[in-house]
């Protein structure tokens, strides 16, 4: 039979099968744990912040938790049906992993989907299997080399998880790889994801030190990583029995974030909010004028313009009513008469409700 290269739900270019961890992450349905920023390697294109790098902290999804039941709580409110755990490195960490990993398959139930990713070589057999006790579902290898311990680990996780090789391409590496996965593809792998290579803030000087470019027309991505990732899946599938996914970072950053961020703003949305395409809360805002105090123009709003009060929020913190775009906008010219602020807003559907964008009326 002949293979050929599809396209997944997110736009991402694939050969053979995908991983079921990455077709829930797609879809948004993915915890992102963040178990530490420690880590014994010190790989220059790491992607992690300042702020986590090194750093023993946890975070589920955008929120920095400390306790199993505030990553449950997050789990729920983002609807998830899965999740995957990063660092740093988890695996230095075990102690910690295996109790969320226990703990949120018993609450969860075993059909809830595990990932996690570790850099370690050789990864220690025994956590390996401990791991898998827990309930692990796929284990994702960070490395440019089979390594030594490779047999065993195949012989380890056959039959009871995926194993998975999961690295960025980065430019100039091309015929290294193409070696790899010919190794990979005569003594066995599951699957192979293949990251688009990215400036962050935390990497952005190493990289540049080391020669590399932002590609043209993107905030992130390094020039060639994704010309030589195509250019190894269409090697693949003619050379290879592989299952190779190229995740790029437009899929990262939109449809996977996107998603999620749906999902977590169905379970947040207050009833003057909408959600917009992009997973963003969507609403109208008032701010007080030195005449006209948050009480006041709630009261305003309610008696002299006939606003329902469940479409009204005295948002004491930020200093300003909320309400709905459509009240907001009917009623701008008369409340900027009045000498108030009146504009739109963006938020992330996170605890923070960070924003992203105001647009004035």
């Amino acid at each position: 039979m002949t293979r050929e290269i599809h396209l997944s739900r997110g736009n991402s270019p694939y050969v053979g099968r995908l991983t079921k961890g990455c077709k829930l992450c797609m879809r948004g349905e993915k915890l992102v744990l963040f178990v530490t920023g420690e880590c014994a390697k010190d790989c220059y294109y790491c992607p992690i912040s300042e702020e986590r790098c090194n750093q023993n902290v946890i975070f589920a999804n955008e929120v920095e938790v400390t306790a199993i039941d505030e990553i449950i709580a997050e789990a729920q409110l983002n609807r998830a049906t899965g999740m995957g755990i990063t660092g740093g490195e988890p695996v230095q960490k075990l102690d910690r992993v295996l109790e969320f990993i226990r703990v949120v398959k018993s609450r969860a139930g075993k059909s809830f989907h595990i990932h996690l990713y570790t850099g370690l070589e050789p990864v220690p057999l025994d956590a390996v299997e401990k791991l898998i006790d827990a309930g692990l579902d796929e284990l994702r290898l960070h490395r440019f080399k089979i390594g030594e311990d490779y047999l065993e680990l195949r012989r380890l996780t056959k039959g009871r998880v995926k194993l998975g090789l999961e690295i960025p391409v980065i430019p100039g590496m091309r015929d290294s790889l193409k070696k790899l996965f010919q190794q990979l593809d005569k003594i066995g792998i599951d699957f192979v994801n293949l990251n688009e290579m990215e400036f962050t803030s935390g990497n952005a000087q190493q990289l540049q030190k080391r020669g590399f470019k932002l590609e043209s027309g993107t905030i992130a991505s390094v020039q060639d990583s994704e010309a030589e990732a195509i250019e190894l899946l269409e090697w693949a599938v003619k050379e290879t029995s592989l299952n190779i996914h190229y995740c790029p970072l437009s899929l990262k950053d939109g449809a996977q974030l996107r998603n999620r961020f749906k999902r977590r703003a169905r379970s947040i949305v207050k009833p003057f909010e909408r959600i917009s395409k992009e997973g963003l809360l969507v609403k109208g805002i008032i701010t007080p004028s030195e005449e006209l105090g948050l009480t006041a123009i709630q009261k305003l709003l309610e008696k002299e313009f006939q606003v329902e009060p469940k479409h009204i929020w005295v948002n004491e913190v930020k200093g300003r009513i909320e309400t709905t775009t459509t009240i907001t906008r009917r009623l701008a010219k008369r409340l900027k008469a009045m000498g108030l602020g009146v504009g739109i807003v963006e938020e992330y559907p996170i605890d923070t409700r960070f924003q992203v964008s105001y647009s004035p009326l």
